[in-house]
């Protein structure tokens, strides 16, 4: 059967296609795509009944140029739906043409690794040409299953969906953007570190920088970041580990929101705690120290508003807010938030969909915020590298002024913590 396109003239005869299922294949799928170049390109225009294999750089095939392939798949293809925009964007940088098939449904590849695969995986594990061993006709067999299972969910796409938009729009390029800085990293700490647990550093390790790999795909829509054994999202303070991250520039600079999920759920309910600390706000409303309120605060925003606090101003008015997010949840079936749309779930209680909802909001807000400091940075040595969703890091370099800090400052939207230090670990406030 015709499926290998290795040589001009094929490609030149191929098309044009329609909306199509793509699958980018790197030359190792356990490296992140930062660090591994593209193999072999999977695409089957979905009205068609078979794909087919462009090749880049395979053992068994001639080499397409990757620039041609890429200027065929621009002008020869409508919308290319792939399983992981995030990470297809490192090989094919045209974020418009690309649509994240789990931002419609989460697709069920349980059993899709052919054998093959999982041969050569066992045995060349780190190789980072491992997908290049593996032949091109098994590479075809596993695409094309994959596309049995993802064309039902291709085919439920709606152009009008906003919570699909956000994600597949500035959600991802804003995760992209930050996981593609790297970190820098001192080799000897990290050795010291991570020696004994990381069995294949160079998965996400090359020239001194370290990569982390957001999830977006979490039931809340809040990212995790737990990348090859590291949790990027909870590094520990007491271990030494925050000490092995250095700035490339002059120092790291840390943009802490002050009391985010309570500000989150004031702009819900119309609560203005102003420039004041939060907790310092609610301890006068609770006649309690601030630390009591901080305490105090999370275990009714957790665990359901306690009845002696049902009548105090904030709490209140969080009570109405959960009931009426629990009624419309309940009769309406879903409750739909900017990047999440919540399904009625056995399981669900009102704290834990406000829980939920909170963490929607966090990430949505923080999405639009950094989604403009980005673009701001684009032309700065300044670089955002390590997202923590209360707080940002950023390694500053002096060459661009005092200004910026400034700058940035203005695109959060609420009080800050400032913080500084010439590693990860022990940062101190301005």
């Amino acid at each position: 059967m015709f499926y290998i396109i290795e040589k001009q003239e094929q490609l030149d005869k191929l098309g044009p296609f329609n909306d199509c299922f793509v699958q980018f294949i790197q030359q190792n799928d356990n490296y992140h795509p930062k660090l591994s170049l593209l193999s072999l390109i999977y695409i089957r225009d979905i009205t068609q009944h078979k794909g087919y294999i462009l090749c880049l750089d395979h053992n068994e095939s001639f080499s397409l140029p990757q620039q041609n392939v890429f200027e065929w798949l621009l002008g020869n293809t409508d919308r290319l739906f792939v399983l992981n925009k995030k990470e297809a964007m490192y090989h094919f940088p045209h974020p418009n043409k690309l649509y994240d098939i789990n931002f419609i449904e989460h697709p069920d590849l349980t059993g899709i690794f052919t054998p093959c695969h999982t041969f050569y995986y066992r045995q060349h594990t780190a190789n980072p040409i491992t997908n290049k061993l593996i032949p091109i006709s098994k590479h075809y067999e596993e695409c094309e299953l994959m596309f049995n299972v993802v064309l039902p969910i291709i085919q439920q796409y709606r152009s009008d969906n906003a919570v699909y938009a956000f994600n597949n729009g500035p959600l991802t390029r804003v995760f992209h953007d930050i996981e593609s800085n790297g970190i820098k990293v001192d080799k000897q700490c990290f050795i010291d570190a991570y020696g004994k647990d990381l069995q294949y550093p160079q998965l996400n390790l090359s020239k001194g920088r370290i990569y982390s790999q957001y999830n977006l795909y979490t039931l809340t829509g809040r990212p995790s970041n737990t990348y090859n054994s590291i949790n990027f999202a909870a590094l520990d303070k007491n271990n030494g580990e925050r000490s092995c991250y250095k700035p490339t520039n002059d120092k790291f600079i840390e943009f802490d929101i002050q009391g985010y999920h309570p500000r989150i759920l004031g702009d819900m309910i119309d609560f203005n705690f102003g420039d004041k600390n939060t907790y310092e706000t609610l301890s006068e409303l609770l006649g309690v120290t601030p630390q009591e309120a901080k305490e105090l605060t999370f275990k009714q925003l957790y665990g359901g508003v306690w009845k002696e606090y049902r009548n105090q101003p904030f709490f209140r008015d969080i009570v109405t807010l959960t009931d009426g997010i629990w009624d419309e949840y309940q009769y309406g079936g879903t409750y739909p938030t900017r990047n999440r749309i919540f399904i009625r779930d056995a399981d669900m209680t009102q704290s834990k969909l406000l829980n939920y909802i909170i963490q929607s909001h966090e990430t949505s807000n923080n999405v639009i915020m950094l989604d403009n400091i980005l673009n701001y940075l684009r032309d700065k040595k300044t670089k955002l590298v390590l997202y923590t969703y209360d707080a940002f890091l950023f390694d500053y370099s002096k060459e661009d002024g005092t200004q910026l800090l400034t700058d940035i400052q203005s695109f959060i939207h609420y009080p800050l913590n400032i913080k500084q230090g010439k590693s990860y670990h022990g940062l101190e406030k301005i």
